[in-house]
């Protein structure tokens, strides 16, 4: 799975949307595909588009946004198992 995803810079993912060729009929037209609604960067955002590691691959779309999160660690950003910190 392909992801286009907004996140901040803890990589918390803030929005995403699919962009794989699975995604969903309504992206398409006539046989052709059509840009779809991307997220808008605000005040230290910033975007990517990401494929979901093989280890993950079995998430559905709204687990990985909700269980991933971008490592920003590293040159390219990718995606990780989100950790949770204690408060």
């Amino acid at each position: 799975m392909k992801l286009h995803v907004l996140f901040d810079p803890d990589g918390h993912i803030v929005a995403a949307v699919r962009i794989d060729e699975h995604a969903t009929a309504s992206s398409r037209h006539m046989g052709r595909r059509l840009p779809g609604v991307r997220p808008v960067v605000s005040g230290g955002q910033k975007t990517a588009e990401l494929e979901v590691p093989a280890e993950h691959s079995h998430l559905t779309f709204l687990q990985a946004c909700r269980q991933l999160a971008v490592d920003t660690t590293q040159e390219r950003p990718t995606l990780k198992r989100r950790t949770y910190r204690a408060e």
